[in-house]
């Protein structure tokens, strides 16, 4: 018997979740209203997510096993087996499937698109290319496009392509926030990491570009009507004007002295802004 808790690591349901989320704010963005229907659209995403994640886990199965951070996971660990591996995935993707139908096939290839791009586009590239990250931060972005679709929307609406594209900025300090704290093992692995090309306090600042960025787009979600409410829209403007500050701040201390501790608070705190400005998109929604 498999204990939930491998299934969890195996689906990766702690990133999971947060992909599912943004699935929901594309659909609350165009339904104009929380709701149950919204949810089910967002498990769907959920389901697929802990698909692709699953299968990410067998295609590095091998590279795995030679990180401290993910040698402990199931399939290398061997609790998990590769066959009983394939039906869990099997078991993910069916049900994301069977979510995302239910508000017709559109819903559905997006949610597969984001499987496709990062299983097969994304996932190779990862030992080829130090920059793989690029491509990879469009995973980030399919979400709340299916999300939104699944709730009526079109896909050459101006407001789901910038909603996606301020989920995209948001992946590349990411990804090399856990590149600077990770390299070795990446190295040990044998993964092109971007440290190989750039050194560290040159990434600290290419990333202070990309949370600048990230900041001053979210003051932009008035503009493209993502949300609208005065008592949503300050709390928003404070908010990213403070973190734009904050980031500057800790970039400069994290240059200095280089601390990992700087590392490791910029990633929180960047992190809890996206969860941040979701619970206002859902509020003012309300």
């Amino acid at each position: 018997m498999i204990a939930l808790k491998e299934i969890q690591t195996f689906g990766k349901f702690s990133i999971s979740i947060p992909i599912a989320l943004t699935a929901y704010a594309g659909y609350v963005v165009f339904d104009e209203r929380l709701s149950w229907e919204g949810l089910v659209a967002s498990l769907g995403i959920f389901f697929l997510s802990a698909g692709a994640s699953a299968i990410n886990q067998l295609q590095e199965i091998k590279l795995d096993a030679q990180m401290d951070r993910t040698r402990k996971r199931p399939l290398p660990t061997g609790i998990i087996s590769k066959s009983t591996g394939i039906a869990i995935i099997l078991s993910f993707v069916l049900a994301g499937t069977l979510c995302l139908y239910s508000f017709g096939w559109p819903a559905v290839i997006w949610g597969f698109i984001g499987l496709f791009w990062y299983n097969i586009i994304y996932t190779p590239m990862k030992t080829r290319s130090a920059f793989s990250v690029f491509p990879g931060a469009i995973v980030g972005a399919i979400p709340p496009i299916a999300g939104w679709v699944a709730a009526g929307g079109s896909i050459l609406d101006a407001r789901i392509h910038f909603l996606a594209f301020f989920f995209f900025l948001g992946q590349m300090p990411h990804f090399w926030l856990l590149v600077l704290k990770y390299k070795d093992q990446y190295k040990k692995a044998g993964f092109p990491v971007i440290t190989d090309v750039l050194t560290k306090k040159q990434v600290i600042r290419i990333n202070l570009i990309w949370f600048l960025a990230t900041y001053i787009s979210a003051l932009f979600l008035p503009a493209f009507h993502l949300v609208g409410h005065r008592g949503i829209i300050w709390p928003l403007t404070i908010s990213s004007v403070i973190m734009m500050a904050w980031s500057l701040y800790i970039t400069i201390k994290a240059n200095k002295d280089g601390h990992s501790s700087h590392l490791r608070k910029m990633f929180i705190y960047f992190n809890s802004f996206y969860l941040w400005v979701m619970i206002l998109i859902y509020v003012d929604n309300i």
